[in-house]
C-alpha cells in the first residue's frame, strides 16, 4: 500500500514534533539534574563552610585561652623579678645605711683614740689617731711615762736598707724592729711640739741616752727635713745636732751634702756630710763594722764600733 504525499509530508510533521518534544523533554531533565547538582553541591559547601567556621572558632577558642595563659605566666613573670628587683633595692638601702653606721661608730671610735701614747699606761701596743692619717698602731713604755717608740734596733731581725718609700710609710714589727715612718713623724711633731728621747745599748751592756726637748720633722715637699732638735741634755754626748736642717735621705734619693751617697754605707738618716750619729745602719751582732748602728760621740768617733741596741721615743712636751 503506497503512502499519499499528504500522508509523508504529516508522518514527517510527526516526527519533527515528536523530536522536538524529545529533545525539549531532555532539555529540562538536564536542567533538572544540574539544578539538583548544584544544590546539593552549594549544600556540601555550606557544610563543608560551616564545619571550617567551627573549626576555626575552636583555634581561636584554644590561641585565646593559650594567650590568655601566656600572658598571665608572663605577668607572674614580671611579678617575681619586680620582687626581686624590690629585695634587692631594700639590700642596697640596707647596706648602705650599715656602711653608714660603721663609718659613725668607726668615727666616733676613732674620735675617742688618743694621739700619742696613753699618760701612765703600762707598757703595749696602742692605737692612735692623729689628724689626717688613718689609726695606726705604737709600742708605748712607761718609763718614762707617755713615751712613743719611733725606731727600735735589737736583734737586727729587720732589713733597715729601705728605699724612700719605706721610710716614708714605715716598716717592721712595732713589737720588735722598725720604724714608725717618716709621715706619721712629720704629723705627730707638727701637731704639738715634741721632745726625742735616744736609748743607747753595746754589745757589752753598757747604756746611755739623748734627749732633745723640741723634736720637728718638716713635711715630704720639705724632704722630711730635721727642722728643729731644741736643747740637748743626756749622758752619751750630741750626735744629731750636725743634722739639725738637713733633709732625710736614703739610698734611691740621696739629699746629702756629701759628694757621694751616704745611706749606701749607713743607711737612711738626716745625713749631712754623712753623719756623726746614725741609727739606722747595719746590725752586727757583734758589736762592730763600719757602717754600722753609730753614736760617735759615745764611741770617740770610732766607725768600727757598731751599737747592738737603740730606741728613739717622743712624747708631747705637755706632759
Amino acid at each position: 500500500m503506497q503512502m499519499t504525499l499528504d500522508e509523508i509530508k504529516a508522518g514527517q510533521t510527526a516526527l519533527k514534533d515528536s523530536f522536538r518534544m524529545a529533545t525539549l523533554q531532555g532539555q529540562e531533565d538536564l536542567q533538572v539534574g544540574l539544578d539538583s547538582r548544584f544544590k546539593l553541591a552549594e549544600e556540601q559547601h555550606m557544610a563543608v563552610k560551616s564545619e571550617m567556621k567551627n573549626q576555626f572558632q575552636e583555634l581561636g577558642k584554644k590561641v585565646e585561652g593559650q594567650h590568655t595563659g601566656l600572658q598571665e605566666s608572663v605577668s607572674k613573670i614580671i611579678t617575681k623579678e619586680d620582687f626581686a628587683n624590690s629585695i634587692k633595692a631594700l639590700q642596697t638601702k640596707l647596706d648602705s645605711r650599715l656602711d653608714r653606721t660603721e663609718e659613725q661608730l668607726k668615727s666616733k671610735t676613732d674620735d675617742n683614740l688618743p694621739d700619742s701614747c696613753p699618760n701612765g699606761s703600762p707598757n703595749g701596743i696602742y692605737q692612735i689617731k692623729v689628724r689626717g692619717l688613718e689609726p695606726f698602731k705604737v709600742s708605748c713604755v712607761s718609763s718614762p711615762s707617755g713615751w712613743t717608740v719611733i725606731q727600735r734596733r735589737i736583734d737586727g731581725s729587720e732589713n733597715f736598707k729601705r728605699n724612700w718609700n719605706d721610710y716614708k710609710s714605715g716598716f717592721g714589727n712595732v713589737s720588735g724592729e722598725f720604724f714608725i715612718g717618716l709621715e706619721k713623724l712629720h704629723r705627730m711633731t707638727e701637731a704639738r711640739p715634741h721632745e726625742l728621747y735616744i736609748k743607747l745599748g753595746k754589745v757589752d751592756g753598757s747604756t746611755s741616752y739623748a734627749q732633745y726637748d723640741d723634736f720637728k720633722i718638716g713635711s715630704e715637699e720639705e724632704g722630711y727635713e730635721l727642722k728643729n732638735l731644741g736643747k740637748y741634755s743626756g749622758e752619751a754626748g750630741d750626735s744629731l745636732s750636725a743634722s739639725k736642717n738637713q733633709k732625710f735621705s736614703t739610698f734611691d734619693r740621696d739629699n746629702d751634702n756629701h759628694k757621694g751617697n751616704c745611706p749606701i754605707s749607713f743607711g737612711g738618716w738626716w745625713h749631712n756630710n754623712c753623719s756623726f750619729g746614725s741609727l739606722n745602719g747595719k746590725y752586727s751582732k757583734e758589736g762592730k763594722g763600719y757602717g754600722g748602728i753609730h753614736w760617735g760621740s759615745w764611741h770617740n768617733n770610732d766607725w768600727e764600733i757598731s751599737l747592738t741596741f737603740t730606741e728613739m721615743l717622743i712624747r708631747p712636751k705637755s706632759l
